[in-house]
Formats: structure tokens, C-alpha cells, sequence
């Protein structure tokens, strides 16, 4: 250790003032850093480190050649990535792939072996076994592909729900035809528990060669087009009949059900929306105390607002300075985890039906959306079928729909205010929200009336294009 020890009492000195000032671990891990390990031994003599450790570990440093004394500090001081690339530099590929898979440095070493074809493809396998292994199934099907290992790729595919790649896949993989009709099998019966039956009809048909079922597929998804294509492609006309005719019969009665359903949750619930606005209005208080109510100190000030002389729900949580009052009892974690299941099912009179119904009203207008393309595609293969009474039945269901989800949007949205900082008689704090907002089971109903308070987006019901031949 000669040749570590310092010999400037300058620098001595300035080594003690600069420890008496700092972090000396800190210093000494700086010192390592820029691998000095002269420097490391000058702050280290001047802490409370124990000779008999640092000595040893420093010596051991200074005895091994540069590279891989950058690699022992850089690896010791958690720099990992600077670690692996003087392995790399001392061309220790054995330890690389080991330091890689202990670290999980496998995107740093893609990296580092870039332009090492040979090099980068174990790396690439170290990494897909490595993301097969934690369930990261898509990234490890292409890591597979990548490496030309259809064999490994197709089940990780089919694992990540990715159909088509794991079917060609499993053909390039030259999977037996057992194989490749339990997976074609399996794959068709997730997507048509996923109601994806265009791709589940796409497969019966091209892997599983079974035209009835395909056809049958393709009308549960509204896609008679598509199943009358296949059907005479083939040659079989008879299937229109048999499997197209009633199709479209059962998709029929099945959306006018639906869409009768949407109408009559619309008229129940927007009136009832109604008739609590009206209640909150009268009665703000009485409205926002509709939930349990916590021990209220009799210091509360429940000062009038702009809507009503009797205060509003926000209102008890403030005094004179703004401030929660300390001493107002909390709700126990219980009270809060029963407000949340009030708030999820929407507490019949209180705040959170009136904020059930509104989502409510927007997931309703949110799947009607959805669904355009679906009803069009029906009516359209009721009419190729001759089947206009039908046709007309769901587009006059469908329109009253429509109607009612635009009248109900002008009626649930038109109490918000330009400005947004009152609605519907609830006062919004601005800016200090943080500074009042109560715990337990009360803090979930003040998210919801500060939510409430928010100017919400009115929904954009989708008009439906009527065809000219049902009048």
C-alpha cells in the first residue's frame, strides 16, 4: 500500500477540512467514481472507516489492471450500464451474459452489441427467455421471430392473444396439423368470448376449412356482408338461407330489445335527474347531506353562498381562517370504504345518484356510439334479404334513440355556467382545495362534489344515417 499513501501534508490538510465539511462516505465514493485511488485513500484516512476494510478493498483495486478496476468500482457504486461496458472492453463475453442476466441489463447490452451479429443474437435470446419468463409475451414473440425460433415464437404469440402472428408463426414453425387445428380451435373461442367474430370467423373459415360456422360468426358480429361473400364464393348459396336468414332474424329482435332498453332507461332516469336538481336547488344542505354525517364542531361557520341563505356541503369544513378545524372527528377507514360503495352504486336522494345517473347517461350515449356501424350493417342485410318491416323497425328504434339521447344532453348539461365556478348551488374552491379537504369517508364525497363542480363536456350523440328505402 506504498505507493497509496499521501506525502503532501498540504494535501492532507486540505483532505481533513474538506471531510470536516462534507459527507466523507460520500466523498469517498466520489473519489472512487473518477477512479482515484489515491484520492479515496486521503478521505478515507480521514473518517472513521476502519483501516482494516478499506485498506484491503483499495489495495485490491490498485492490483488489477485498468479496466477491470473501473469495472469493480463502477459495479460496487451502482453503475451498472458503465460496468457492463468495460466488460465489453475487456472482451469477457461470458461474464457479460452473466452480469447482463443478474442486472437485467439486456436493452444496454442490445445496445452495446449492435454491430455484433453473432453476439447480439445470444443477447437477444437471453432477453426473450428473460421476457418469457415474466409473462411479457409479445415482446418475447418478437424477440423469438427476430431469431428466426418460430417454434418458441407461436406459443408466446397465442399467449399475448396476437391470432394472426401466432398462427403463421406456427406455420413457419411447421407445427403438425393437430397442432395447428387445437391452436386455430382455441384462439377461435377466445375471440368469440371477446366478441371479435370477425377474426374468429376469419379462422374457422381459413384454418378450421368450416364454412357453416364461419358464416354463423360473422352474423352474431352484424357482418352479412361478409357471410354472403363467403357463402357464394363457395358455391353454397344454400347457406343464406340456412345461416344468413336466421341471423339476421335473431340479431334483429336481439337490437330492437336492446335499443328498447336504452329507451326505457332513458325515461326513467332523466326525469329522476331532474327531480334531484330540482331538490338541490330548493335545498342545497339537505341535498349534500344526504350521506352520513360526521361530528360538525359547533365553531363551523356555515356562511350563506350565492345560491342558498342555509350554506352548502363545502361549507362546514371552513371556518374564518380556511382551515379544517383539527379537532373535527374523522370517519374511520370503514366509514370510507362504505362512502365509496355509496358513491359506486349511487345512494338513492343524495349526490352520488345524481352523479350515477349523469355517467350513467354518458356510458349509455358512449355504447349507442359504438354501435352505428353494427345497426347500419344490419339494416342494410335485412333489406338484401327482403326482410324491409324488420329493417324499418330497427331504424325507428334507433332513431328514437337517438332523439332522446340529444334532448337528454340539452336538459343534463344545460345548467353549466360559462365561467364554471358554480354549479348546480355547490361552491368550488379555487386554489385552496388541497388546504380543506376533509378524511375518512367525507373526503370521498368532497372529491365528488368538487367533481361535480367541474364544468363536465356534453357528449356528442352520433347522428344515424337513415336509408331512403324504408321512408
Amino acid at each position: 500500500m506504498t505507493k497509496l499513501v499521501s506525502q503532501d501534508p498540504l494535501t492532507d490538510r486540505a483532505a481533513e477540512h474538506i471531510c470536516f465539511l462534507a459527507d466523507v462516505n460520500q466523498l469517498y465514493d466520489t473519489a472512487l467514481g473518477i477512479y482515484n485511488l489515491e484520492l479515496a485513500l486521503l478521505v478515507a484516512q480521514q473518517s472513521q472507516k476502519d483501516p482494516r476494510e478499506y485498506l484491503p478493498h483499495l489495495q485490491s483495486l490498485h492490483d488489477v489492471p485498468i479496466l477491470r478496476r473501473k469495472f469493480n468500482i463502477d459495479s460496487k457504486l451502482g453503475r451498472r450500464t458503465k460496468a457492463l461496458g468495460h466488460l465489453q472492453e475487456l472482451e469477457a463475453f461470458d461474464e457479460v451474459q452473466d452480469y447482463v442476466q443478474e442486472h437485467a441489463l439486456y436493452p444496454e447490452a442490445l445496445s452495446l452489441y449492435q454491430y455484433d451479429a453473432a453476439r447480439l443474437k445470444d443477447i437477444m435470446r437471453l432477453y426473450a427467455d428473460y421476457l418469457s419468463s415474466n409473462s411479457q409475451h409479445r415482446e418475447a414473440a418478437l424477440a423469438y421471430e427476430y431469431l428466426n425460433d418460430h417454434t418458441l415464437a407461436w406459443p408466446s404469440y397465442r399467449a399475448a392473444n396476437l391470432w394472426r402472428e401466432a398462427l403463421s408463426s406456427a406455420t413457419l414453425a411447421s407445427a403438425s396439423s393437430t397442432t395447428m387445428q387445437s391452436l386455430a380451435t382455441s384462439l377461435a373461442e377466445n375471440l368469440t368470448e371477446s366478441k371479435d367474430y370477425l377474426a374468429a370467423a376469419t379462422i374457422t373459415l381459413d384454418y378450421l376449412f368450416d364454412l357453416p360456422d364461419a358464416a354463423r360468426l360473422l352474423c352474431k358480429g352484424c357482418h352479412f356482408a361478409e357471410a354472403t361473400r363467403i357463402i357464394t364464393l363457395r358455391n353454397q348459396p344454400a347457406l343464406i338461407e340456412s345461416v344468413v336468414d336466421p341471423g339476421l332474424v335473431d340479431r334483429s329482435g336481439d337490437m330492437t330489445e336492446f335499443l328498447a332498453d336504452m329507451k326505457n332507461q332513458l325515461i326513467a332516469q332523466i326525469p329522476r335527474l331532474a327531480d334531484l336538481r330540482a331538490k338541490k336547488s330548493e335545498d342545497p344542505l339537505a341535498f349534500y347531506e344526504g350521506v352520513e354525517d360526521a361530528n360538525i364542531p359547533d365553531n363551523i361557520s356555515l356562511a350563506p353562498t350565492d345560491t342558498t341563505s342555509g350554506g352548502t356541503f363545502m361549507t362546514r369544513y371552513t371556518n374564518q381562517t380556511g382551515t379544517v378545524n383539527t379537532q373535527t372527528t374523522r370517519k374511520t377507514s370503514k366509514n370510507k370504504r362504505r362512502e365509496e360503495r355509496k358513491r359506486a352504486r349511487g345512494k338513492k336522494g343524495t349526490v352520488y345518484e345524481e352523479e350515477y345517473l349523469v355517467n350513467s347517461l354518458e356510458r349509455l350515449i358512449e355504447r349507442l356510439n359504438s354501435m352505428q356501424d353494427e345497426i347500419q350493417r344490419l339494416i342494410e342485410g335485412l333489406v338484401r334479404r327482403g326482410m324491409r318491416e324488420r329493417a324499418g323497425a330497427v331504424e325507428r328504434a334507433v332513431t328514437e334513440v337517438t332523439e332522446q339521447c340529444r334532448e337528454a344532453v340539452k336538459e343534463v348539461y344545460a345548467e353549466q355556467t360559462e365561467g364554471g365556478e358554480t354549479q348546480g348551488g355547490v361552491n368550488v374552491v379555487d386554489g385552496g382545495e388541497e388546504g380543506l379537504r376533509p378524511s375518512g369517508g367525507d373526503k370521498t364525497l368532497w372529491d365528488s362534489l368538487v367533481e361535480v363542480g367541474r364544468k363536465r363536456e356534453a357528449p356528442v350523440v352520433k347522428g344515424f344515417e337513415r336509408l331512403s328505402l324504408l321512408g
